[in-house]
């Protein structure tokens, strides 16, 4: 059985689009950042947003992609996405995304 390996840039808002399902398999080590490793990739995550000057309005107009890192993912047809590496990442991405949509307001993220 021949598999096939692809590999392709991702912008961060698809990936935490509705065209992916994450599934953790059992095998992968439990979640285990600090705030020392969550605030490194924060600090990264803002200081290239600044960099850039990117905002609501203009981050589908950025040319140069933000690089999270290599994710590898175990994906056939639909959004289910299992993953083999990159979990730490996504999983803190997740925790972030997840605190700022309960403190933005209702009308902001109605907006946008």
């Amino acid at each position: 059985m021949k598999t096939k390996l692809t590999a392709q840039e991702t912008p961060l808002h698809k990936v935490f689009s509705d065209d992916y399902l994450f599934t953790v398999p059992s095998v992968q080590r439990p979640y285990s950042w600090t705030t020392d490793e969550a605030r490194e990739l924060l600090d990264d995550l803002l200081e290239f947003i600044n960099h850039y000057g990117i905002t609501e309005n203009n981050v589908s107009k950025v040319d140069e992609p933000y690089f999270l890192g290599s994710i590898v993912l175990v994906k056939k047809d639909g959004p289910k996405s299992e993953v083999l590496d990159g979990q730490q990442r996504l999983t803190t991405l997740t925790i972030l995304f997840s605190v700022l949509r309960d403190i933005l307001s209702a009308d902001y993220a109605d907006k946008y």
